[in-house]
């Protein structure tokens, strides 16, 4: 049982007594949707049934939360489950990658009420061009909304780093931005709505993302996950928790050196990761010029696709190695074209997790993959967007 209970009135004033148990209650119904009850979160919560009870119908009298229908045959009187509301509070995730932008809007039941994705070449795109593209999408996406549905926030999602506020894209080399403040592009389209605003890394979002749908699954809530697509982008989940470092820079894991006298890399250094295991690099050794195209060649055993994959997968397996050493995580999940290509990558991968982690021998490795979703990330950066709503609900009903 978790050590987490209601905040007693000591020492606090009823303000703000109230905020952090509406936080506490809240935060259990979103972990444990259509599961969590009444009477479960007052055993979890440490608290009496009544003080939950009176808690929960706020929150349902607020639009955040929404009752269920009891399970037949249950003994006792039976709990009634409680799970996030939808067509509540809503808020839009955006990623912007080197090939692509995409929008989600999404509330707090995880349903995803707009969506969009277009292709484009922001490498090749000043910020100012490329942000002033995505403001014009996200106002056209946002106006096709219910005109009663309430947006709470905007999360951009960049595959580089960010400082701690949330504010400026210090360095994302793959778009070729540093010291970029994406909210003075986007100002125009917040300030209409009034939407609070922030701007994170594109894995930690798909992530989250993952994190939603492997616990669906119910697969483990601790794993480092790796997305091929340009660049290699990691992140990692401690028991549903992003282990995001002191900065927010962390699982960088792209950028580990698997060769000091390899190629340069995009950030500067040489033989990084992302030059061995990046898209463009596998398909240029593979002489093919897409995804689809280097499942063909794997397919249909053409050799030097082959031997461009069986290299990706042994530097792969060096980087992970030295991650799973480090961290003491049993799961790998991989998604992009490394997702797609788990099948041909599987057996140099694993060959080298079973050579360098020092405990495999006694603790198997699963290495799972995830479909290709060019909306994980926006859908993700939606979530971290809505999170401002489980931290702080009495803001929220505040404003009902």
């Amino acid at each position: 049982m978790r050590s987490t209970r209601l905040s007693e009135s000591k020492g606090r004033n009823s303000v703000s007594l109230r905020a952090t148990n509406l936080s506490l209650v809240m935060a259990e119904i979103v972990a444990r949707p259509g599961r969590a009850t009444r009477a479960d979160m007052a055993a979890r919560l440490r608290s009496n049934r009544s003080t939950i009870s009176r808690i929960v119908d706020q929150l349902i009298e607020g639009g955040l939360v929404v009752e269920g229908e009891t399970s037949p045959g249950t003994r006792g009187r039976p709990g009634v489950p409680l799970s996030p509301a939808g067509r509540g509070p809503s808020a839009l995730g955006i990623e912007i990658n080197v090939d692509r932008y995409a929008l989600a809007v999404m509330d707090l039941a995880g349903e995803v009420l707009a969506a969009r994705t277009v292709l484009a070449d922001h490498a090749g795109l000043s910020p100012e061009d490329a942000l002033g593209g995505v403001a014009a999408a996200a106002r056209d996406l946002c106006a096709d909304l219910p005109r009663r549905l309430p947006l709470v926030g905007v999360h951009l999602a960049i595959p580089g780093l960010v400082d701690r506020e949330g504010e400026t894209v210090l360095r994302a080399p793959n778009l070729r931005w540093d010291g970029v403040r994406p909210r003075v592009h986007l100002a125009g389209f917040l300030e209409e709505r009034e939407l609070d605003f922030r701007v994170g890394n594109d894995i930690d979002a798909s992530a989250l993302t993952i994190f939603e749908e492997l616990r669906r699954d119910d697969e483990p809530s601790s794993f480092i996950y790796v997305n091929g697509e340009v660049g290699i982008g990691a992140a990692v989940s401690l028991e549903g928790q992003l282990m995001t470092g002191r900065h927010g820079w962390a699982s960088e894991l792209g950028h580990v050196c698997v060769d000091p006298r390899g190629a340069r890399c995009g950030c500067g250094a040489t033989g990084c990761l992302e030059t061995k295991v990046g898209l463009a690099a596998v398909l240029r050794a593979a002489g093919c010029v897409s995804t689809g195209e280097l499942v063909a060649s794997l397919e249909s055993g053409e050799r030097r696709a082959e031997e461009a994959i069986l290299e990706a997968g042994h530097a792969l397996g060096q980087a992970l190695g030295s991650a799973l050493n480090l961290l003491d995580i049993t799961t790998v999940v991989l998604g992009g074209y490394l997702g797609t290509c788990l099948p041909w990558l599987r057996r140099p991968l694993t060959s080298e997790l079973d050579q360098r982690v020092l405990w495999a021998p006694y603790s198997s490795i699963e290495v799972l993959g995830v479909v290709d979703a060019p909306q994980r990330s926006a859908r993700g950066a939606a979530m971290m967007a809505l999170s401002s709503v489980v931290r702080d609900p009495a803001r929220w009903l505040a404003r009902k």
